[in-house]
């Protein structure tokens, strides 16, 4: 079930590379690029992880009723297309309000996606190795995609003298989660594996 696994952890790319960006790196990212105070900078993360359990539930409902795949694409191509520009918004003109607004916006991303990938990715995974593959595919995408965001932004940033950057590890991660949720629940399909989200 390699395969499976592997597909599951560029799924969930998306969403560790989202949380570590609005949440671990936003602190450091807010007081050393954009010059804000440290107190700003935490406020808005405190704001965007509230922020977080609003959209989760949303996302996850929004799933049960549509599917979870239909979710999964439009968040994911959502980001593809908004996370430079958004992230240029902020470095452009840095303040309180505009790193606010970006991340929030970024929360609604990661959390809508999430609340729909979790659900997706239990069904996608085979029933026999539905909680190693589960923990596995999770566990790695968290270790590769998200722990290393923080480093990765930051070497994004020295390399090309560009404050937005770190969009682009952003939108790879986005992009990465949507040819897997495509490629998987193709297989799911061809499988005649039954899955909620698979319209």
């Amino acid at each position: 079930n390699w395969t499976v696994v592997i597909g599951g952890m560029l799924m969930v790319a998306m969403t560790t590379t989202a949380f570590y960006l609005i949440t671990v790196y936003a602190p450091t990212f807010g007081k050393t690029v954009l010059q804000l105070s440290t107190s700003d900078a935490l406020l808005v993360t405190l704001l965007v992880a509230i922020s977080n359990f609003i959209w989760l539930p949303i996302g996850g409902t929004l799933s049960d009723r549509f599917g979870r795949k239909p979710v999964l694409l439009a968040m994911t191509v959502l980001t593809v297309l908004t996370a430079y520009p958004a992230l240029s918004y902020v470095v452009n003109a840095p303040s309180f309000a505009h790193m606010l607004e970006t991340l929030l916006w970024f929360s609604f991303l990661y959390g809508m996606y999430n609340g729909a990938m979790i659900p997706a990715l239990t069904e996608i995974m085979p029933v026999e190795v539905r909680v190693a593959g589960f923990s596995l595919a999770y566990s790695l995408a968290t270790a590769i995609f998200g722990g290393f965001t923080p480093a990765i932004s930051t070497w994004f940033i020295h390399i090309t003298g560009d404050k937005a950057s770190p969009a682009y590890w952003m939108m790879f991660a986005a992009l990465c989660a949507l040819c897997s949720t495509l490629a998987l629940y193709r297989r799911a399909n061809a499988r005649g594996q039954v899955m909620q989200g698979a319209v």
